[in-house]
């Protein structure tokens, strides 16, 4: 399994420069997009069912020695972020295939895809942090060109608000990443988990922990870094949006738990209060920033970053606890607003328009796409048996465990107005006297979305699996030593 893991960048990588050779046919074009995204699906599970044991599958590349060579890492955490990335970035290509027309510049659209693919699985796999920078460097890129995909005014002003953002942060990763060597000597994440235990929490470990931090945040749009979020979801193609909330979001949100866990355990502890007053921040700020909006994709936006500030809070509370929440929740939230945002396109292709007041009436209109949409905010709303309730839940038991009475309060008030903004964006569109003309969409649209809406009710009924496999995954966080001596011993 180890002579695999490669395969999750280069895989994508040769697929994108394929896919641009032969963007001219169409029907070639996404047919071996979709086989090679089928593929990649198939490889992350099997990895998947082979970390499932606990065993941790290390790739070195090139004949450097540890800790100086490049390694490639799997363990259960790897392992369900790279399905996750697979399966969200699977049904977002599959639905792309019926939702862009020829006029919209479709032939480059599947190369990027896989690029972005590439530079997020490469961010899952990688063991060390520069690396990481460098995966981080090819998403923002792909990312910029999904962006401004259209080419229109609005489009490539959001594209260059997102990259100068992006660029800071980058600037300030390799500070982060300098401030590292200077201190142990290394950038292996396996050596850095040693060696920064050695040096402790000093003031200037201190310092760079909260530096990752900032570069974490913009990625992962936790305040006061999220305000780029709301504009790329409205913005950008609705596949590209999927992607965007299911997976981009969720590769801070991997690094920022990572750090908490393997490199900066010690100066996480020092930063716990500033974590959560972030995490609750960035909980409150989605939650009412909902409230003014008309348009479905904005307030599926806020929603999103109301949603990253509860993760966030449960891998802010340090304890296994909520190391097992936050993958719960983010497993969750990635199936379960893909298929919002994916619902969403399906709708303004009937409708032509994510306008609530003129969506009236939609469940007269289109009652298929209106169940579905319903099934997601439902669970998003915290509705039980549904995965979202059970993702709220096991986060506020995480916060009320640790004692942090407070914060967790304030999260579970802010519920109240995930329930009302839910609630009332489902009556806005469903409900009412139909307006305008409904069009047709094909299967392939409604089968994309129905496949992610899904894992909204199969996540909450087998809430005994997901739950137990993310306090495997916890278990594994909490105690590195295995992950440390398997770089080690691949080196």
């Amino acid at each position: 399994m180890s002579d695999l893991l490669p395969l999750f960048a280069a895989g994508p990588l040769l697929a994108g420069v394929v896919l641009f050779f032969v963007r001219r046919n169409a029907r070639l074009q996404e047919s071996l997009s979709l086989a090679a995204l089928a593929a990649n699906l198939a490889l992350a599970l099997w990895l998947l069912r082979e970390t499932a044991g606990g065993d941790i599958f290390v790739h070195r590349m090139g004949f450097w020695p540890f800790p100086y060579g490049i390694l490639l890492v799997a363990d259960r955490l790897t392992a369900t972020m790279l399905c996750l990335s697979a399966a969200v970035v699977g049904a977002s290509g599959a639905f792309a295939c019926q939702y862009l027309s020829e006029e919209q510049r479709r032939e480059v659209f599947h190369p990027l895809l896989h690029f972005l693919l590439m530079g997020m699985q490469g961010a899952f796999a990688t063991g060390d942090i520069f690396n990481l920078f460098v995966f981080f460097e090819v998403m923002l890129i792909s990312t910029y060109a999904l962006l401004g995909f259209y080419y229109g005014l609005d489009q490539l002003e959001m594209a260059l608000k997102y990259t100068c953002l992006n660029l800071i942060a980058s600037a300030f990763f390799l500070l982060g990443v300098a401030m590292l060597y200077a201190q142990v000597g290394t950038v292996n994440m396996a050596d850095l988990s040693v060696k920064v235990r050695e040096v402790g929490p000093t003031p200037l470990m201190v310092l760079t922990a909260l530096t990752f931090v900032f570069v974490f945040s913009v990625k992962a749009a936790i305040f006061p870094m999220q305000l780029w979020l709301p504009s790329a979801h409205s913005i950008s193609p609705t596949p590209v949006s999927a992607i965007l909330a299911g997976v981009l979001v969720k590769v801070g949100v991997y690094a920022i738990l990572r750090c908490s866990t393997l490199i900066f355990p010690e100066p996480f502890q020092r930063i716990q209060a500033i974590l959560i007053g972030l995490a609750v921040a960035t909980i409150l700020y989605g939650a009412l920033g909902t409230l003014p909006q008309r348009n479905l994709k904005r307030i599926l936006a806020y929603s999103t970053i109301n949603q990253l500030g509860y993760i966030v809070f449960a891998i802010a509370l340090l304890t296994p606890a909520g190391w097992a929440a936050a993958v719960f929740y983010a497993v969750g939230h990635a199936f379960l607003k893909s298929s919002l945002l994916l619902g969403a396109g399906l709708s303004q292709k009937l409708t032509g328009t994510v306008d609530l007041d003129d969506m009236g009436g939609l469940m007269e209109r289109a009652p298929f796409s209106t169940l579905l949409l319903l099934t997601g905010l439902l669970s998003l709303a915290g509705i039980p048996p549904l995965a979202g309730f059970f993702s709220k839940l096991f986060v506020i038991q995480a916060g009320f465990a640790q004692g942090a009475y407070l914060s967790t309060g304030i999260a579970l008030a802010a519920g109240i107005f995930s329930l009302y903004y839910n609630f009332s964006t489902y009556q806005r569109l469903a409900w009412g006297a139909p307006k305008g003309e409904t069009g047709s969409a094909p299967a392939a649209m409604y089968a994309a979305v129905a496949f992610l809406a899904s894992f909204a009710v199969i996540f909450g009924l087998g809430v005994p699996w997901l739950y137990g496999w993310s306090q495997l995954v916890a278990s594994q966080l909490a105690s590195p030593a295995p992950y440390i001596a398997a770089m080690r011993l691949a080196g």
